[in-house]
Protein backbone atom coordinates (compact mmCIF):
# COMPACT_ATOMS: atom_id res chain seq x y z
CA UNK A 1 0.00 0.00 0.00
CA UNK A 2 2.79 2.03 0.56
CA UNK A 3 4.28 1.78 -2.75
CA UNK A 4 0.96 2.52 -4.47
CA UNK A 5 0.69 5.72 -2.14
CA UNK A 6 4.02 6.75 -3.22
CA UNK A 7 3.59 6.11 -6.86
CA UNK A 8 0.27 8.30 -6.54
CA UNK A 9 2.02 11.00 -5.01
CA UNK A 10 4.31 10.87 -8.04
CA UNK A 11 2.12 10.84 -10.90
CA UNK A 12 0.15 13.85 -9.23
CA UNK A 13 3.34 15.58 -8.87
CA UNK A 14 4.35 15.09 -12.38
CA UNK A 15 0.98 16.00 -13.14
CA UNK A 16 1.25 19.68 -11.68
CA UNK A 17 4.32 20.10 -13.35
CA UNK A 18 3.25 19.80 -17.03
CA UNK A 19 0.41 21.90 -16.20
CA UNK A 20 2.32 24.77 -14.60
CA UNK A 21 4.84 23.99 -17.67
CA UNK A 22 1.64 24.49 -20.30
CA UNK A 23 0.63 27.67 -18.18
CA UNK A 24 4.14 29.37 -18.44
CA UNK A 25 4.41 28.23 -22.30
CA UNK A 26 0.52 29.59 -23.06
CA UNK A 27 1.65 33.19 -20.52
CA UNK A 28 4.71 33.40 -23.16
CA UNK A 29 2.82 33.26 -26.45
CA UNK A 30 0.10 35.41 -25.51
CA UNK A 31 2.47 38.05 -24.83
CA UNK A 32 2.44 40.15 -28.21
CA UNK A 33 5.27 42.32 -27.59
CA UNK A 34 8.67 42.16 -25.47
CA UNK A 35 8.18 43.72 -21.77
CA UNK A 36 11.56 45.54 -22.90
CA UNK A 37 9.99 48.93 -24.72
CA UNK A 38 13.04 50.93 -24.78
CA UNK A 39 12.72 51.41 -28.14
CA UNK A 40 9.07 52.18 -28.01
CA UNK A 41 10.54 55.33 -26.57
CA UNK A 42 11.92 56.53 -29.83
CA UNK A 43 8.41 58.07 -30.53
CA UNK A 44 7.49 59.67 -27.82
CA UNK A 45 7.90 63.57 -27.36
CA UNK A 46 6.67 66.39 -29.59
CA UNK A 47 6.52 66.23 -33.58
CA UNK A 48 5.42 69.14 -35.93
CA UNK A 49 2.95 68.14 -38.73
CA UNK A 50 4.72 68.35 -42.50
CA UNK A 51 7.28 69.70 -39.90
CA UNK A 52 6.09 73.37 -39.41
CA UNK A 53 6.48 74.36 -35.76
CA UNK A 54 3.24 75.63 -36.02
CA UNK A 55 1.46 72.35 -36.34
CA UNK A 56 2.63 70.77 -32.98
CA UNK A 57 1.77 67.49 -32.44
CA UNK A 58 2.94 64.83 -29.50
CA UNK A 59 2.98 60.79 -28.39
CA UNK A 60 2.94 59.32 -24.98
CA UNK A 61 3.79 56.17 -24.16
CA UNK A 62 3.41 53.80 -21.33
CA UNK A 63 4.43 50.51 -22.07
CA UNK A 64 2.34 49.24 -25.18
CA UNK A 65 -0.25 51.57 -24.69
CA UNK A 66 0.64 54.89 -27.26
CA UNK A 67 -1.98 58.48 -26.81
CA UNK A 68 -1.87 60.47 -30.06
CA UNK A 69 -2.72 64.14 -29.99
CA UNK A 70 -2.85 65.85 -33.80
CA UNK A 71 -2.01 69.38 -34.67
CA UNK A 72 -6.25 70.20 -34.21
CA UNK A 73 -5.90 68.56 -30.45
CA UNK A 74 -7.56 65.40 -31.46
CA UNK A 75 -6.17 62.58 -29.36
CA UNK A 76 -6.30 58.90 -29.67
CA UNK A 77 -5.06 55.61 -28.01
CA UNK A 78 -2.90 53.52 -30.40
CA UNK A 79 -0.90 50.36 -30.44
CA UNK A 80 2.30 48.84 -32.12
CA UNK A 81 1.28 46.62 -35.26
CA UNK A 82 4.66 44.94 -35.45
CA UNK A 83 7.77 43.27 -32.85
CA UNK A 84 9.96 46.09 -33.83
CA UNK A 85 7.70 48.85 -32.71
CA UNK A 86 8.36 50.73 -35.50
CA UNK A 87 4.91 50.89 -36.84
CA UNK A 88 1.53 51.75 -35.07
CA UNK A 89 -2.05 52.79 -35.43
CA UNK A 90 -4.39 54.99 -33.94
CA UNK A 91 -7.20 53.02 -33.22
CA UNK A 92 -9.86 56.27 -33.06
CA UNK A 93 -8.46 58.05 -35.90
CA UNK A 94 -9.94 55.43 -38.11
CA UNK A 95 -6.91 53.49 -37.77
CA UNK A 96 -4.39 55.19 -39.44
CA UNK A 97 -0.88 53.46 -39.25
CA UNK A 98 1.98 55.21 -38.98
CA UNK A 99 5.40 54.20 -40.01
CA UNK A 100 8.74 55.59 -38.12
CA UNK A 101 11.60 56.15 -40.37
CA UNK A 102 15.00 54.58 -39.68
CA UNK A 103 16.61 57.44 -37.99
CA UNK A 104 13.40 58.09 -35.99
CA UNK A 105 12.80 61.87 -37.37
CA UNK A 106 10.00 61.25 -39.09
CA UNK A 107 6.76 59.39 -39.14
CA UNK A 108 4.60 58.90 -42.43
CA UNK A 109 0.89 58.08 -42.13
CA UNK A 110 -1.17 56.19 -44.62
CA UNK A 111 -3.38 59.09 -44.71
CA UNK A 112 -0.66 60.52 -46.74
CA UNK A 113 -0.04 63.21 -44.03
CA UNK A 114 3.48 62.58 -41.89
CA UNK A 115 5.06 63.95 -38.64
CA UNK A 116 8.73 65.39 -37.74
CA UNK A 117 10.65 66.12 -35.27
CA UNK A 118 10.50 69.96 -34.52
CA UNK A 119 14.21 70.52 -33.51
CA UNK A 120 15.45 73.41 -32.40
CA UNK A 121 18.04 75.39 -33.66
CA UNK A 122 17.83 74.38 -37.14
CA UNK A 123 18.30 70.68 -36.57
CA UNK A 124 21.82 71.50 -34.46
CA UNK A 125 22.48 70.00 -31.20
CA UNK A 126 21.82 72.27 -28.13
CA UNK A 127 24.34 72.54 -25.50
CA UNK A 128 23.10 71.22 -22.75
CA UNK A 129 26.62 70.83 -20.22
CA UNK A 130 25.77 72.29 -16.98
CA UNK A 131 23.36 72.23 -13.99
CA UNK A 132 19.60 71.51 -14.08
CA UNK A 133 17.17 71.07 -11.41
CA UNK A 134 14.29 68.11 -11.35
CA UNK A 135 10.88 69.90 -11.69
CA UNK A 136 12.64 73.35 -11.39
CA UNK A 137 13.49 72.33 -7.70
CA UNK A 138 16.66 73.66 -6.73
CA UNK A 139 17.18 71.06 -4.07
CA UNK A 140 17.55 69.00 -6.73
CA UNK A 141 20.85 69.67 -8.73
CA UNK A 142 21.29 67.24 -11.49
CA UNK A 143 24.25 67.54 -14.54
CA UNK A 144 24.41 66.95 -18.01
CA UNK A 145 28.53 66.48 -19.24
CA UNK A 146 28.26 66.70 -23.10
CA UNK A 147 30.94 65.95 -25.28
CA UNK A 148 30.40 66.30 -29.06
CA UNK A 149 26.83 64.23 -29.34
CA UNK A 150 27.92 62.37 -25.98
CA UNK A 151 26.29 62.91 -23.07
CA UNK A 152 26.81 62.00 -19.30
CA UNK A 153 24.23 62.42 -16.68
CA UNK A 154 23.65 62.72 -13.27
CA UNK A 155 20.21 62.76 -11.34
CA UNK A 156 19.09 64.29 -8.41
CA UNK A 157 19.94 60.89 -6.45
CA UNK A 158 23.31 60.59 -7.85
CA UNK A 159 22.14 57.99 -10.07
CA UNK A 160 24.53 58.05 -13.43
CA UNK A 161 23.59 57.49 -17.14
CA UNK A 162 25.46 58.23 -20.60
CA UNK A 163 23.24 59.33 -23.72
CA UNK A 164 23.02 60.43 -27.38
CA UNK A 165 20.85 62.67 -29.33
CA UNK A 166 18.44 60.50 -31.50
CA UNK A 167 16.87 63.40 -33.66
CA UNK A 168 16.37 67.02 -33.27
CA UNK A 169 15.57 68.52 -30.14
CA UNK A 170 15.61 64.76 -28.88
CA UNK A 171 17.61 62.31 -26.55
CA UNK A 172 17.71 58.75 -25.35
CA UNK A 173 19.58 58.14 -21.93
CA UNK A 174 20.36 54.50 -21.08
CA UNK A 175 19.80 54.30 -16.71
CA UNK A 176 20.41 51.14 -14.69
CA UNK A 177 16.97 50.47 -15.15
CA UNK A 178 16.14 51.62 -18.71
CA UNK A 179 15.95 54.01 -20.90
CA UNK A 180 14.18 57.12 -21.08
CA UNK A 181 13.22 59.52 -23.79
CA UNK A 182 14.04 63.33 -23.24
CA UNK A 183 12.43 66.24 -25.45
CA UNK A 184 14.05 69.48 -25.40
CA UNK A 185 12.17 72.32 -25.34
CA UNK A 186 12.44 75.16 -28.16
CA UNK A 187 14.54 77.31 -25.78
CA UNK A 188 16.74 74.86 -24.89
CA UNK A 189 16.35 75.25 -21.25
CA UNK A 190 13.94 72.64 -20.39
CA UNK A 191 13.97 69.09 -20.68
CA UNK A 192 10.95 66.57 -20.49
CA UNK A 193 11.30 62.96 -19.76
CA UNK A 194 9.21 60.24 -20.84
CA UNK A 195 8.61 59.26 -17.18
CA UNK A 196 6.74 62.68 -16.48
CA UNK A 197 9.27 64.54 -14.98
CA UNK A 198 11.83 67.56 -16.07
CA UNK A 199 15.04 69.30 -15.70
CA UNK A 200 14.92 72.52 -16.25
CA UNK A 201 17.86 75.57 -15.70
Amino acid sequence: MLKIANAARLVLLIALVMLASVEVRSRTLAAPFPQDFGQAARIAGDWCAQGDKAKRCSISVDGAVLSFTNENGSTSSGHFVNLQQTEFSADQWQFVKGTLSPDGLRIDWTNGTSWMRCGSSGGRRPNLDGTWYRDGNHSQACSIRQKKGTLRLKNESGETATGSFDGPGHIMTNWADGQIGGTISSDGNTIHWDNGTSWSR
